[in-house]
């Protein structure tokens, strides 16, 4: 009995070590992409985008702030008049509606919205649709028609979410969010003031993206990604209308971030290479 036990226990072994080999001991960091949720709907697309802007945001980051430590460490107390240190922060999909998509899924009903949307509402009547995936919730009084639209295309695997304003004739689009995958596999977002091109290689690591926000004008709903566009974008569609209608523009190519700004006045551009704060990443 004791013999076969432990056979038993040195074939476990051997089996459990065997999976190790084979198995996959990446480090995992916050600047990779890390998917979780493959539903082929508009809260698995939506969680989709999140990962994909979480991994770019990670990257700015942290490299922005190893950049910044040394400049701190060199200078403590003036520091922050160095022409380098970066003082602006990377905040380019701040969709402050977005939350109420979270009860768009396929239990919602118009009667549930009822409840659900009674204190966002603020007394405001509600409406509540949805069709195929796609959703639509309406606040209603006699002079104001507030939108918050949710669309999703399976076949692209893309999103869209607007959120509108009608009062009597007018109808103004105060946000929206778009997120594809191309053809090529980069990632696009488009907002109503930001957008950015995102590569990951197979191991889902950064290897490029080019991300600028808006100091003049807007992107609006004629200049759709969604679901797709016929000319699919690269990394100048997202600072395609030239350096002097941007605020903030940030790049990340051959592992060197280069963030530039003009917050403070005049154009600022800084260089971090991220070579030199690779450990920053395992923190």
């Amino acid at each position: 009995m004791k013999r076969t036990f432990a056979v038993l226990l040195a074939f476990m072994l051997l089996f459990l070590c065997a999976c190790s080999d084979k198995g996959d001991d990446r480090v995992i960091t916050a600047d990779m992409l890390n998917i979780t949720n493959t539903d082929k709907d508009f809260q698995g697309c939506l969680s989709r985008f999140e990962a994909v802007l979480s991994a770019m945001s990670a990257k700015i980051s942290i490299l922005e702030e190893a950049h910044n430590a040394v400049i701190r460490s060199e200078n403590k107390d003036e520091y922050f008049l160095d022409d380098n240190y970066i003082l602006t922060s990377f905040e380019p999909f701040i969709i402050e509606t977005l939350s109420i998509t979270e009860g768009f899924t396929a239990d919602m009903t118009n009667r549930t919205a009822q409840d659900y949307y009674k204190l966002q509402s603020e007394g405001m009547d509600i409406t509540f649709n949805s069709d195929g995936g796609n959703y639509e919730l309406l606040f209603v009084s006699e002079s104001t028609v507030k939108s918050y639209t949710a669309e999703y295309d399976e076949e692209t695997d893309s999103l869209r979410y607007t959120y509108a304003v009608e009062e009597g004739d007018e109808e103004t689009v105060e946000e929206f969010l778009e997120f594809s995958k191309t053809e090529s596999g980069a990632y696009v977002i488009q907002s109503r003031y930001s957008r950015c091109y995102i590569e990951f290689n197979k191991d889902d690591e950064i290897v490029y993206f080019c991300c600028g926000t808006l100091y003049d004008g807007e992107f609006t709903l004629d200049e759709s990604i969604y679901p797709a566009q016929e000319n699919e974008p690269d990394g100048y569609w997202a600072i395609s209308r030239g350096k002097s209608s941007y605020s903030g523009i940030h790049t990340f190519e051959d592992n060197v971030l280069i963030h530039e700004d003009r917050s403070g006045g005049p154009w600022k551009t800084v260089r971090i290479d991220g070579e030199n704060f690779a450990s920053a990443f395992l923190e």
